[in-house]
């Protein structure tokens, strides 16, 4: 890291922060590896250690590393970060994120819908609906395993479709002629099962975010019910928030 400047208009903190990020993005250290500590940077670089862990305080919070009790600093895994505030693709997210999109076929197969399925989809209950599980990936590595839900009586032409390839908002627009308009969405903890943990490659019943969504398209005929489960350390979503109330639909 560069020497720093007392006279620079940028605090001491935000010059560690910088430093330490151009390390980061350089490649210097890769995931894993272990970043300079509270006392290394006290002693580099003669600032107070309020100083020193402002600035790993804030790199923590960025999700760029992770603290480990009596070990100190280590660089994290890429964590890609979901805006709720608009209806995209997760292939859009990564790709926007400067990764590559991937998806692995894990199942697919006919079911009848159970009463909680067939209420989403808006489908009799025992109706056949298509089963497909895809494993989807960022750079090869696995983010999160999502159990899709579709109503083929509905939608003959999603039964023979691909799902190995495509973002199945893409899909949906193809195979329908019908535009992907919104979606319901609910945010909830489970603990993951011994398949999703596997396929996540974390252990067994490590908590896990899940996503459950309803897409609907052209007409507000829904054409996927969807429960999504992610890996905990690789993707955060968030919200910006606005002050005023606005009104929620159940």
């Amino acid at each position: 890291m560069k020497p720093l400047s007392r006279t620079s208009a940028g605090t001491l903190y935000h010059q560690i922060l910088l430093g330490l990020t151009e390390i980061i993005a350089s490649g210097e250290v890769g995931v894993g590896d272990r970043l300079p500590s509270e006392a290394d940077l006290v002693a580099d670089y003669g600032v107070s250690r309020t100083t020193a862990r402002r600035a790993l305080d804030e790199l923590r919070r960025q999700g760029l590393v992770r603290r480990e009790p009596g070990r100190g600093t280590f660089l994290a895994s890429p964590r890609l970060r979901s805006n709720l505030a608009y209806l995209h693709s997760f292939s859009e997210e990564i790709e926007r994120w400067g990764y590559t999109p991937g998806a692995r076929l894990v199942v697919r197969e006919r079911r009848a819908a159970d009463e909680e399925v067939a209420a989403r989809l808006e489908v009799e209950a025992g109706e056949r609906v298509l089963f497909v599980r895809r494993l989807r990936l960022a750079d090869e590595r696995p983010i999160f395993v999502c159990d899709s839900h579709l109503p083929i009586g509905r939608f003959p032409a999603l039964e023979h479709a691909d799902y190995g390839s495509v973002s199945l908002s893409r899909l949906f627009e193809e195979r329908t002629g019908l535009e992907v308009e919104h979606a319901r969405q609910w945010i909830g903890a489970a603990i993951a099962a011994d398949d999703v943990a596997g396929l996540l490659e974390i252990p067994e019943g490590v908590p896990v975010l899940r996503v459950r969504r309803v897409t609907l398209v052209t007409g507000d005929a829904p054409v996927e019910s969807v429960e999504a489960y992610f890996h905990p350390e690789r993707y955060q979503h968030y919200n910006e928030l606005s002050v005023g109330p606005v009104e929620l639909s159940v």
